[in-house]
């Protein structure tokens, strides 16, 4: 049993003291936000006379009311709240305090005490550029105060990956004029990295996420492998964000690591706020990869991995019309029109590969989409992250897709469909679920796929200093009339985290995945800490049988997470794990050290339309 990765970075950022002297219980830092603001009537009045849905939001998610105090903040808030009662007046000006990484916090702004290694922290950070941060607004000084705009321009800058929280407020002064109050605090740009099993491999890495205060990203590793003919192997990215305004951004990657090879340039424009017209992405690479290759051909000698080299090419722009008028208290409409095309062009393949497996064929796809969305935001904490704030959609979706599929091999359309929705059910938690159809059609239906998922979490819970989180997740992901060997499996994310077995397969395929986190109040120079414990189940199995009578595959464990938001390093996680019916030649991991994206809830914004993943 190997570790399979170790992080340089933790060792080097725990001595560093990343924040101030204080060992508070982080639980404290936070102002009570159910004190009225000041601006006209308070949000969280659960008095009679206060609409449904308010008086539900005022109990979500957290904290019972008989346990709560003016310390605990974990409440679903409505994002402009603040800004409540001055809908209307003029924005007179706009002030900017920008907070270095240590010391102060978003909820208070006095300079505290800090080591000498926070100083040192703090003197070695160049803080984002003022004018950054007000290109990400959505307003400006002379425009009239729009909540949702308000609402949308927090939310946004919390969503800079250079940022670690963003609060905005609103001064009412004379002649029906406003002064807005922006304040952000930065992440600590730096980050080094290292990661080995101890026997053969090895990485380093160094990354600057935020280069002299302008948001521009740039990353460079380094891999060693001893078993590999090429022993070294390289990968650099850079990223360019908000280019001149228009919240579009600039990508390019290269890596060159033993069998695979890549370089890509990619430009984004998501539908960032329900008033944002136009969205697209471009994006073009070619990538060479190293692949397990199976042909059921008797004469066939197994060389793996084999090698793959293709050309990729996907473009795609749509245009959303805002239905109404919105307000930050209600959720948005809007209506979509998007049009997508892709091509891929395989330059080396196996020779009968096209013939057995869809994703190794040669096709252009020209798709369209028409969506409905409603969406608006939460915003809370201790959910996916550790203690930020967080903004948590909700909303629905709902689109149809068609188009048509050129393929080396025949020519045929498609037809999908998708929906999804996430609302919080009082006294329960919060639901999200989406469902998924497409099919090709070539004499009949052929080669579609059916996908199903539902995620909930639960209210947080206080028990004594802690807090305390549940969270299921449910998928059923089914191929429909699919003859070629392109089959679910349950590898990893796929189904059971640690494990690999290429020989388990199937067509259709239940994930159960159970999780209890406990939020401690343990606070180390900065960082903190989740203790959890799970349990994943996968049901895999083919057409013939039904999906509760296939094999079941399990694992449960327990883990634990740690994670600096000020600090740009992924959460680092320990997992332990139990297999209990593990089949023949499988490989899996006990005990494994390594790190864990944030995640992010699943969101209701238009789309580009796609082909309903086979796998």
């Amino acid at each position: 049993m190997a570790f399979s990765r170790i992080y340089l970075v933790f060792c080097i950022l725990i001595i560093s003291g990343s924040l101030s002297t204080r060992a508070q219980v982080y639980f404290h830092e936070e102002t009570d936000t159910l004190r009225n603001t000041g601006h006209g009537n308070n949000f969280y009045d659960t008095g009679k006379n206060s609409p449904k849905w308010i008086r539900s939001l005022r109990n979500v998610i957290i904290v019972p009311p008989k346990v709560e105090s003016e310390a605990d903040t974990f409440n679903i808030q409505q994002p402009a709240n603040l800004t409540l009662g001055m809908q209307g007046r003029t924005i007179s000006q706009i002030r900017v305090i920008r907070l270095k990484p240590f010391g102060s916090s978003i909820n208070d702004t006095t300079a505290q005490e800090l080591s000498w290694l926070g100083q040192v922290g703090n003197a070695t950070h160049v803080t984002t550029r003022e004018f950054i941060i007000r290109n990400t607004l959505l307003f400006h000084e002379g425009d009239t105060i729009n909540n949702l705009k308000i609402a949308d321009s927090e939310r946004l800058l919390r969503s800079l990956r250079y940022i670690d929280d963003a609060r905005i407020v609103a001064n009412p002064l004379p002649d029906g004029k406003a002064e807005i109050i922006i304040i952000t605090q930065d992440i600590l740009p730096y980050a080094v990295g290292f990661g080995t099993n101890f026997s053969s491999n090895a990485n380093l890495s160094v990354s600057n996420r935020n280069i002299i205060g302008l948001g521009f990203e740039m990353r460079a590793e380094t891999f060693i492998n001893s078993k590999k003919d090429n022993l070294m192997g390289y990968a650099a990215s850079m990223r360019v964000p908000n280019i001149w305004r228009s919240h579009v951004s600039f990508e390019a990657d290269f890596l060159d690591k033993y069998e695979t090879k890549r370089f890509g340039l990619m430009l984004n424009r998501e539908f960032y706020s329900t008033t944002t017209k136009y969205a697209g992405n471009l994006t073009l690479y070619q990538a060479q990869i190293g692949v397990k290759y199976y042909d059921p051909d008797p004469s066939y000698v197994p060389i793996n991995p084999v090698l793959v080299r293709f050309n990729h090419f996907d473009s795609w722009v749509g245009r959303s019309f805002q239905l109404g008028k919105a307000s930050f208290n209600k959720l948005r409409d809007n209506f979509t029109i998007s049009v997508r095309a892709q091509k891929t062009d395989f330059l080396q393949r196996p020779d009968n590969a096209a013939n057995l497996y869809y994703q190794f064929q040669n096709r252009t796809v020209y798709l369209s989409s028409l969506t409905f969305s409603r969406q608006a935001y939460y915003k809370t904490n201790l959910i996916y992250n550790f203690g930020r704030t967080e903004d948590i959609p909700y909303g629905y979706s709902a689109s149809i897709v068609g188009g048509k599929e050129l393929n080396e091999l025949y020519d045929r359309p498609y037809v999908g469909a998708n929906v999804s929705a996430g609302y919080f059910v009082p006294k329960l938690g919060y639901l999200s679920g989406m469902a998924s159809f497409g099919t090709f059609f070539r004499n009949g239906t052929e080669q579609g796929s059916l996908n199903i998922a539902l995620n909930y979490f639960t209210n947080l819970y206080v028990i004594g200093k802690f807090r305390q989180r549940t969270f299921a997740n449910i998928q059923y992901t089914r191929q429909l009339n699919n003859k070629l060997n392109d089959y679910l499996d349950i590898d990893g994310d796929a189904g059971i985290p640690g494990f690999r077995n290429d020989s388990v397969l199937g067509r259709h395929r239940f994930n159960l995945s159970l999780e209890q986190d406990l939020f401690t109040p343990w606070y180390f120079y900065g960082f903190r800490f989740v203790l959890y414990a799970f349990a994943d189940f996968s049901w895999l199995g083919d057409y013939e049988k039904p999906i509760i009578g296939s094999t079941l595959y399990s694992s449960f464990g327990i883990g634990c997470r740690i994670r600096n938001n000020r600090l740009i390093i992924n959460t680092i996680q320990l997992r332990l794990a139990y297999f209990p019916n593990i089949p023949d030649n499988s490989r899996f991991r006990y005990i494994e050290l390594s790190k864990e994206t944030v995640l992010e809830p699943r969101n209701f914004s238009p789309k580009a339309p796609e082909i309903v993943p086979l796998y």
